[in-house]
């Protein structure tokens, strides 16, 4: 007799299977449909006359890009939120974004999609059961596509369309060609590899860019040459965030020629200590209860991130 508990599980397999094999297809799809077109018109901005901004301009954007268990655009954590807040409030000059769904090319976020219906199931049951199977398959279907930014064969697309993304969220808030506005991307957990993925473009779009990693899983991806800096805040205890340099075979040890050996060794990367956090949940970089060395961990990351935007870490 089939078990309501081996449903549950073959049910898991199968998604996650469907999930696999459908995500670069969404990129493609979207490249040959319309992406293409899209991307030589973003270009067609640099060679048209810089248009005046349509009031101050701050010192600095930054948009930040949440993690794989992220459902919408506007769907993150509490504590997340929080902590942007205190970004705002310490920096007024600069302009902090978090309109950006990372986990599509076209910011279409998964409740704006024919499968809304499971993936309002699963958070909800993600409420309840944080470390379920089934919540999972949130985080599964994140990572697919994380995998895809970073893969050499499709992530040109994807990562196209991730950066014109951004470009459309800087041009809502005043950002215009040519003004010379620096941006920070800041990426927590996989959202540092969609970070990388779409600075690349946005280089060569002409903006100073520069990227921040909050616990990040990320790859030897080739903006690495581009940005002007990567800020890595690592936690003592986040064991995930270890799956980047084991995974991507561009950090390893042995690979010198990578580009974020060449990052490294031109003194474009800075390693941070977050402190004694976890990835996420309890403990983590956004939580407001005192860490085992009695520092708020959100109160240290606000800090971090205000100190580095501010110029204050290299």
């Amino acid at each position: 007799m089939i078990t309501w508990t081996t449903w549950l599980l073959g049910s898991a397999l199968v998604l996650l299977f469907v999930f696999a094999l459908l995500a670069p297809l969404e990129s493609l799809r979207w490249w040959s449909r319309r992406g293409a077109i899209e991307t030589r018109r973003t270009f067609a901005r640099l060679g048209a006359p810089t248009p005046a901004a349509p009031g101050p301009l701050p010192e600095r954007f930054v948009v930040h890009l949440s993690g794989v268990g992220l459902v919408s655009g506007d769907g993150l954590s509490v504590r997340e939120v929080a902590v942007l807040d205190a970004v705002r409030a310490a920096l007024p000059k600069v302009t902090v974004l978090a309109d950006v769904f990372p986990y599509s090319v076209e910011n279409r976020n998964l409740l704006q999609r024919a499968t809304r219906w499971l993936w309002e199931r699963l958070e909800r049951h993600r409420r309840v059961r944080r470390e379920s199977i089934a919540a999972r398959l949130i985080h599964v279907r994140n990572t697919l596509q994380v995998l895809v930014s970073a893969d050499p064969r499709y992530g040109p697309t994807f990562n196209a369309g991730l950066a014109q993304q951004v470009v459309r969220s800087l041009d809502r808030e005043g950002w215009v060609p040519g003004c010379g506005v620096p941006v920070t991307l800041i990426g927590f957990s996989g959202g540092a590899q969609m970070a990388l993925g779409a600075s690349t473009l946005l280089t060569l779009l002409g903006m100073r860019v520069s990227v921040i990693s909050v616990g990040g899983v990320f790859g030897d991806d080739p903006a690495l040459d581009h940005v002007e800096h990567l800020w890595d805040i690592r936690g003592t205890r986040d064991r995930l965030r270890l799956l980047g340099p084991i995974a991507f075979t561009g950090r390893w040890p042995m690979m010198r020629g990578s580009t974020w050996h060449h990052a490294v060794a031109d003194g474009r990367v800075t390693v941070l200590d977050g402190g004694p956090v976890r990835h996420d949940g309890r403990g983590s970089y956004f939580a407001r209860q005192p860490g085992p060395d009695g520092v708020v961990p959100a109160e240290r990351t606000t800090a971090l991130l205000v100190g580095i935007l501010r110029g204050d870490a290299h």
